[in-house]
């Protein structure tokens, strides 16, 4: 019993460990907004029949704000915009209206899912952009992912490799 409580304890010690806090003096209470400029992926295999109704911006802006509050950050509000991602400005108005310390954009610009049946894999590339309500631009990036599971349902479904790289986009921000 002893054995289970201490693999336990040391387990759930390197979970916590490897999820990136919120660096002290970042924005606290942020607004998500998702946005995708790659249009809804074929549905493929029984998985994505049955489950194959999101859009790439719900996945990216969903994931998004769940990353987010892993790493402590206070969501108000999730948004979604369809086509490229809003404008500094509309991105500050956005944090003034929901009163956040900043706005989180993350935009899926490629999906490449060529390799997804034979080899599990896809190619992901995400835009991130952090606007504060002053309309001051606290962080922007691109990250380009090669992501890979062994799963059926990675095998069939894109979004858990989207899921995946907006994970990895948001350990990045600051």
């Amino acid at each position: 019993m002893r054995a289970f409580l201490l693999a336990t304890v040391v387990m759930l010690a390197a979970a916590c460990a490897g999820t990136p806090r919120r660096p002290e003096g970042a924005p606290s209470r942020v607004v998500v907004v998702g946005a995708s400029v790659v249009s809804k992926p074929a549905p493929r295999g029984l998985v994505a029949d049955v489950f194959g109704d999101d859009e790439p911006r719900d996945v990216v802006a969903r994931e998004g704000a769940a990353a987010l509050r892993a790493r402590g950050y206070q969501v108000l509000g999730v948004e979604l915009t369809p086509g490229p991602a809003p404008t500094v400005e509309q991105c500050a108005a956005m944090a003034r209206q929901y009163q956040a310390d900043a706005t989180v954009v993350l935009v899926l610009t490629r999906l490449d899912l060529s390799a997804l049946q034979p080899l599990g894999r896809a190619e992901v590339r995400l835009e991130s952009l952090v606007v504060g309500p002053d309309g001051r631009v606290l962080s922007s990036g691109e990250r380009q992912s090669a992501t890979s599971e062994n799963l059926y349902r990675a095998q069939t479904d894109w979004r858990s490799h989207v899921r995946q790289a907006v994970i990895r986009t948001v350990r990045e921000l600051p």
